[in-house]
């Protein structure tokens, strides 16, 4: 393994000046660092990150939280786009990443604010559906630097689509369309992803007129496809069914056309279907699903921006970044006019 030793050897200089370049020390002159650089590059040095984290007080390491309800795991679309995005843009700044437990082996269930202080790591970033568990109020109110996704607190940094404002949209798009009977497979209604969809579900119809019915809102508790499946299952029975229906993800979208698909309805001549996420599968689907499209990319690249500054300069100051989704119209939505 190459050593600062090897490097001053190889490049001439002192010990120390090769530390203090490697070390973004400001009393080295630019020429100097750069030759230092350039040396360290053609050796094939690779730092210490033990050694650097005692003389900077940085391990160059960003805490992942994951706590999602949602059936799926981390292989839910959404939030395997968001974390793949934010992986790219944090280790484009020398970070990795480390996904932080609350249960380490044998070890007494540990808070994750203190896997945090065990791991040293700099900064977290939060995808979870309950925010008001002590585990994460815990986080929220230490020094650690924080940004989370899908959600919305004044206590750290926040970057979300507005879930209210895309499903009164979609609900919108299909009352525009002629369609008055709309149901909508709700995921998690404990969560606030889950609230505030269902909450724009319901006041897009207030607001043209059409009353709520409570057999057309149907719990899918989760987002996973079979749930998607068994409410697909509910509407088969219905005597009165939807002409349409919106999902709270495209996952929901996707088990419930299954169900309709086996039962011999057919997407969207009998039954209109929305999906939300834009997952890839979704293009691909008989027929491609309509859905509302989160832009995962800029999610991710604004969350990575955020944490980044707050990491360098921490501060209890904390930014709120919505970022804007669209419907992708494809072809499971008919117009009854």
């Amino acid at each position: 393994m190459v050593t600062i030793y090897d490097i001053a050897k190889y490049s001439g200089y002192s010990i120390s000046t090769v530390s203090k370049a490697l070390n973004n020390y400001k009393d080295v002159n630019e020429e100097t660092r750069r030759r230092i650089l350039d040396a360290a590059e053609e050796l094939g040095y690779i730092p210490n990150s033990n050694a650097k984290s005692l003389s900077t007080k940085k391990t160059m390491t960003i805490g992942v939280v994951f706590e999602e309800k949602t059936g799926l795991g981390i292989t839910h679309p959404f939030f395997s786009k968001v974390l793949n995005e934010f992986k790219k843009c944090v280790e484009e700044k020398g970070y990795d990443l480390l996904f932080m437990s609350d249960q380490l082996g044998k070890n007494p269930k540990l808070s994750y604010y203190e896997h945090c202080l065990l791991k040293g790591v700099d900064g977290v970033i939060i995808l979870c559906s309950d925010i008001t568990t002590e585990n994460i109020k815990r986080l929220f109110d230490s020094d650690i630097p924080s940004v989370i996704i899908d959600n919305d607190t004044s206590k750290t940094n926040c970057v979300y689509t507005d879930n209210y404002k895309y499903l009164f949209l979609a609900t919108k798009y299909l009352i525009e369309k002629g369609h008055t009977r709309i149901a909508h497979i709700a995921g998690s209604i404990a969560s606030f992803v889950g609230k505030e969809r269902l909450r724009g579900y319901k006041d897009a119809l207030k607001h043209h007129g059409i009353a709520v019915r409570d057999d057309y809102i149907l719990r899918g508790h989760n987002y996973s496809i079979i749930q998607g499946y068994n409410r697909g299952l509910d509407i088969i029975k219905m005597e009165d069914k939807p002409t349409a229906v919106i999902a709270a993800s495209d996952t929901l979208a996707f088990g419930m056309m299954k169900a309709l698909e086996e039962h011999g309805y057919k997407v969207p001549e009998d039954i209109s279907v929305i999906g939300y996420d834009d997952s890839e599968i979704a293009l691909y689907t008989q027929p491609p699903l309509t859905t509302i499209q989160q832009n995962t990319e800029r999610i991710a690249k604004e969350a990575a921006k955020l944490l980044v500054a707050q990491m360098q300069k921490p501060t209890k100051v904390y930014q709120k970044k919505e970022i804007d989704a669209k419907l992708i119209e494809r072809q499971t939505v008919r117009s009854l006019l």
